[in-house]
């Protein structure tokens, strides 16, 4: 057994003992030797017989089990033997990096042909879940991965104890070898936290060769590039048999630095993994009442609850969104919509704690329903067989895959489905379908948007009504989530699905090139919208009163289904930052800024069409039978996407209530908001009805103990954001998100990364700031004149990427888990929106 040592050291020591990888010949130097014998030094580096050398620190203060100053230190790469003197002006100036004059240098031959270069964990280096995490790039750097510069990496993960089940399947050829290395370094150390730095290389004339025998640069690249951005691992299994020629060196080992972080290695057990395999595949065999051949899941598609309640969200949260929106109330909206009927069919389902959505029931939900049965089954396949095609739309699926509505641009679209199997016939069915659907909701005066608008005005007089009686606080909470649910949650998710259509239509109007770009981005800054007034109220609050402000905004929080984040009113200086308030207004004469509509609000532009444009999008509604003239679409586009955020505004008042009537109830029963967040709450609801034995507290407690026993295996499970398959839980790749870029504007800035609310010590004006969710709480920023936002998740129809939309602020909604921890350890950032790039300075 080894004990860690410098990286110099480390590599030395393995040497003839490590048999799953090959250590590269080495000389160790340091800078009083150079000074005092350079010649030997010189004679050692020669015995590499190398063409080409990598000159590397090996400090002592690298690569400790307490600290890591991994990259804190020089190396130099490509350094030829041919140039005595920049061969030691090298050595010179990586020891000189270093402290100390007798921390090591590392010289080692330069690789060659280097077919997969990466970095593998052996846990979860934040938690030490049971991981396997092997990224890699296959460009031909050495350095890819580390810098993190190349847009190409994939990520693998495989969890440790798969190897004992029948049901996982196994990792792909090459990463089977470095997980085999991985697992004799853990040996060999006895220790099971290790980082290790490897790469793959194969004879030149190997990578070139034709010969089905030899590992050709071609299977290589669709192997491990092409094929690596598919969830399932079987496609990767029958043409990478020739691959094992392949030589693994191990290019550096050392332990990762757990201390003072969790560890949650025993939290997931395999039996657990095995049970949601099998439920998994049972739920994807074909359903007698469900177009589409087979199931896949997602945490994105559809109403998208990574954005909304995160990846990992405590039961309250969960429960909450299920109660309120996707148990029954999205498929209520769907079939009043036109759509068919999925009313007795959850949308979400919870993996071991993980939300992820029904994505075949979702797709089932935007077919119309008078669609021909053979037709609309074809057209559920073929939405699910594009998916499995290409995964990392996942969280663009209503732009990029189905087809929920009539637009300007449909021909187009829909001659797509001839290259699917679609006939010509088939396609005009499709076509007049969704020209029927989107006619009844866009109608003027008639539409069920405007059915819905009016539902909402009950709302906030019911609200006072339930707030102001006796009742006890769960008579309170169970009939808030009634009203909200009738009265808010339903009529949003139906505005907002003609919000969806206004902004499909106003795309299409783009693409058939009858508006630019600009003109589309004047009328949506022309909007008058709640985010917008909370942008100038905050800025004129000693005109308007503090008192006022939090009266209008105080509900709001930005975790909207989280009883641990604050409401503005709980928190104002947190959100808004140190504003001087003017105390001197008497509050019977103040009213709103915002109410009075004399006065423009800076963020508002205008927008205007000609006459002979509105008779030419006149005349293009009417040929392509759209019942609605010019004036009354964009009047459409304005009440709908206005309203979307008007009723979200309102229903959330209502969601912010419960949460804190829970608060309060888990004070008068003696139990902390921490441990609430752990209730279902259909727990507290059934009490509105039911009287058991136990007590309310009782049965609380014994349910709080058993939630936070499941969130701990939560907290350490890694699960795919697309599942194809059971097994595929056990192995997966994450592929690059595609980011949604806002505006075309160019933006460079520091850094601020908000992770659940705001830091009063921050300042947040002209800076770019990081938020992990699009979620809508987090609209106090729009406040703090920022200069551009980034989010890790998100999807285009998001709440941020329509806000950002509207105030032109240029933004990357959804950059991934990866992209989103690189820019917030950078300290500045570049976004390019036009050129759909991030570059971290």
């Amino acid at each position: 057994m080894l004990t860690f040592s410098t990286k110099a050291m480390n590599l030395k020591n393995l040497t003839g003992i490590l048999q799953q990888a090959k250590i590269l010949p080495l000389c160790i130097t340091n800078l009083r030797e150079l000074d005092s014998n350079f010649e030997v030094v010189y004679e050692r580096i020669l015995n590499l017989e190398a063409k080409k050398l990598i000159i590397r620190s090996s400090s002592i203060c690298e690569d400790s089990t307490k600290e890591s100053n991994a990259g804190a230190f020089l190396s130099i790469p490509n350094i030829s033997l041919d140039r005595i003197d920049k061969l030691k002006e090298a050595l010179y100036e990586v020891g000189h990096s270093m402290p100390s004059v007798d921390d090591e240098i590392l010289i080692q031959p330069m690789l060659e042909n280097i077919a997969m270069c990466g970095v593998a964990f052996s846990i979860d280096k934040d938690n030490g879940a049971p991981y396997f995490c092997i990224s890699y790039d296959c460009s031909g750097s050495n350095e890819a991965v580390t810098s993190g510069n190349s847009s190409n990496i994939q990520t693998f993960y495989y969890y440790r104890d798969s190897k004992e089940s029948s049901l996982a399947p196994n990792p792909p050829l090459l990463l089977q070898r470095v997980i085999s290395m991985m697992r004799e370094l853990e040996i060999i150390f006895d220790c099971r936290a290790l980082d290790v730095e490897f790469a793959f290389v194969a004879n030149a004339k190997d990578l070139h060769s034709s010969t089905s025998m030899q590992p050709s640069l071609q299977n290589f690249k669709d192997t491990y590039c092409t094929h690596a951005q598919k969830y399932s691992l079987d496609s990767m299994s029958n043409i990478e048999s020739s691959m094992s020629d392949f030589k693994l060196y191990c290019l550096q080992v050392r332990s990762l630095v757990m201390d003072n972080k969790p560890n949650l290695f025993d939290n997931i057990k395999l039996r657990a993994l095995e049970r949601l395999s099998k439920r998994i595949d049972a739920m994807s065999d074909k359903h007698p009442h469900i177009f589409g051949d087979r199931a896949m899941f997602g945490v994105m598609p559809d109403w998208n609850p990574a954005e909304i309640i995160g990846l990992k969200p405590k039961r309250l949260a969960l429960s909450l969104y299920k109660e309120l929106v996707t148990d029954c109330i999205w498929a209520y909206q769907r079939d009043n919509y036109g759509y068919r009927n999925l009313r007795s069919y959850p949308l979400m389902h919870s993996f071991l704690g993980i939300p992820y959505i029904d994505v075949r029931v979702s797709f089932n939900s935007f077919i119309p329903k008078n669609l021909d049965s053979i037709i609309a089954n074809k057209l559920a396949n073929y939405y699910l067989d594009s998916l499995a095609k290409k995964p990392q739309l996942h969280d663009k699926v209503e732009f990029d895959i189905v087809l929920s509505c009539y637009d300007l641009n449909i021909s187009s679209k829909l001659n797509k489905l001839l290259c699917h199997g679609f006939n010509e016939n088939e396609i005009k069915r499709i076509e007049f379908c969704l020209l029927d659907l989107t006619n009844n909701i866009i109608v003027p005066n008639n539409g069920y948007y405007v059915k819905d608008l009016s539902r909402v005005k009950e709302l906030n007089s019911r609200y006072e009504r339930i707030i102001n009686s006796n009742l006890p606080l769960y008579d309170k909470i169970y009939w808030l989530i009634e009203d909200c649910k009738r009265f808010g949650t339903l009529p949003f998710a139906g505005v907002a699905r003609a919000a969806f259509v206004a902004m499909q239509i106003l795309n299409s109007l783009v693409e058939i090139n009858f508006l630019s770009h600009k003109e589309k981005q004047d009328f949506l800054a022309s909007l008058k919208t709640i985010s917008k007034e909370l942008s100038y109220d905050i800025q004129h609050i000693n005109q308007m009163g503090l008192e006022l402000f939090l009266q209008k905004y105080g509900h709001l929080r930005a975790g909207s289904y989280n009883i641990l984040s604050p409401r503005y009113d709980e928190n104002f200086e947190g959100y808004f930052g140190n504003i001087k308030l003017n105390t001197t207004f008497e509050n019977n004469n103040i009213t709103s800024i915002s109410t009075n509509k004399d006065l423009a609000s800076p963020f508002e532009s205008q927008f205007s069409l000609s006459k002979d444009r509105i008779q030419e999008l006149d005349r293009i509604l009417r040929e392509n039978g759209l019942n609605i003239n010019a004036e009354g679409l964009f009047r459409f586009f304005k009440i709908v996407i206005e309203g979307r955020e008007a009723v979200k505004f309102e229903f959330s008042k209502l969601l912010s209530k419960v949460l804190s009537l829970i608060k309060e109830l888990g004070d008068n029963l003696g139990i902390s908001a921490n441990d609430m967040s752990h209730l279902d709450i259909k727990s507290i609801l059934s009490l509105y009805s039911s009287l058991y034995k136990d007590s309310p507290k009782e049965r609380f407690l014994s349910e709080i103990e058993s939630h936070k026993q499941e969130f701990e295996l939560t907290t350490a499970l890694k699960l795919p954001p697309l599942i194809l398959h059971g097994k595929d839980i056990f192995g997966f790749y994450v592929t690059s998100t595609i980011p949604n870029f806002i505006t075309n504007k160019t933006v460079m800035s520091d850094i601020v990364s908000i992770v659940e609310s705001s830091d009063d010590d921050i300042s947040l004006e002209g800076k770019i700031v990081c938020i992990p969710s699009a979620d809508p709480g987090f609209d106090y920023l729009f406040t703090k004149n920022i200069a551009g936002l980034i989010t890790c998740y998100g999807g285009a129809n998001s709440h941020m990427a329509i806000r950002a939309s509207e105030l032109l602020l240029p933004s990357a909604i959804g950059v991934g888990e990866e992209m989103f921890s690189k820019i917030c350890n950078a300290g500045r950032v570049r976004l390019e929106c036009e050129s759909n790039q991030i570059f971290c300075l």
